[in-house]
């Protein structure tokens, strides 16, 4: 039988921890448990060291502790769980920080259904008290197939249900086919073929950059914009201007 590790969460936000809870069939599959939660940084050292967790769950900024002064604390006990800094977008110069103490990885909210998983996976892989999910998994010809379909539909928002339905396997199995033989996450991948469109759009055509985006799988121009920007630092228009620029 596996033994199941336990994951111990603390955000500020109740609705957070609301969002884990429900998708705690992940965690399961993982081969992982949520043994407890709070939303005070002060209660969650106590049950911390009391419930003995393997890997923590922490919002980045909170009342009382923030994420990066709540490891410290834990750490300077004899059991030292995996951190997990859960982040907002603005946050660099404190995760920064919270690599400079050593922490296992972050995520970026709102947290994907893959991102999760992918997460998850590494942490058993990490602990060595799970095998890795890939193990069972569908052979590469299959990632060959559903990344032949994505290739050719780069300018569709695929979702993560969406192409395990049309591919019949689990979501799980999707995450960990990306994983383990690209490196990277569903959606990080399913951001680069857009980027890639987009630039390639921005390049070579006149088109103005809301209906760009459209082509690019965004129906919003701003969110597209700031996807943009925060991908390669650079406004689409002014990317546009440099391209042309060095042509």
């Amino acid at each position: 039988m596996i033994d199941i590790n336990k994951i111990y969460i603390v955000d500020d936000e109740q609705i957070v921890i609301d969002q884990f809870w429900a998708r705690r069939r992940f965690f399961f599959e993982s081969g992982f448990e949520i043994c407890g939660a709070s939303t005070n940084s002060l209660t969650a050292v106590g049950e911390i060291r009391s419930m003995r967790p393997d890997v923590v769950f922490s919002d980045l900024k909170m009342p009382g502790l923030n994420g990066a002064e709540l490891m410290d604390e834990i750490s300077r006990d004899v059991l030292k769980p995996l951190f997990v800094i859960i982040s907002a977008h603005g946050d660099y110069k404190y995760i920064r920080k919270f690599f400079l103490t050593r922490g296992f990885d972050y995520l970026l909210k709102p947290v994907t259904d893959c991102e999760l998983i992918d997460l998850l996976n590494r942490l058993a892989e990490k602990l060595n008290c799970a095998q890795p999910v890939i193990e069972r998994q569908t052979p590469s010809a299959k990632l060959d197939e559903i990344l032949y379909y994505l290739n050719e539909r780069p300018g569709i928002n695929h979702s993560l249900d969406f192409v395990a339905e049309r591919f019949k396997i689990n979501r799980s199995t999707l995450c960990a086919l990306f994983s383990k033989h690209l490196k990277t996450t569903f959606s990080s991948y399913i951001n680069e073929l857009r980027m890639e469109r987009a630039r390639t759009l921005l390049s070579s055509t006149d088109k103005l950059v809301k209906e760009i985006a459209v082509h690019c799988g965004f129906s919003d121009a701003l969110y597209f914009t700031r996807v943009f920007h925060k991908t390669h630092n650079i406004s689409p228009t002014r990317f546009r201007e440099e391209a042309r620029r060095t042509k």
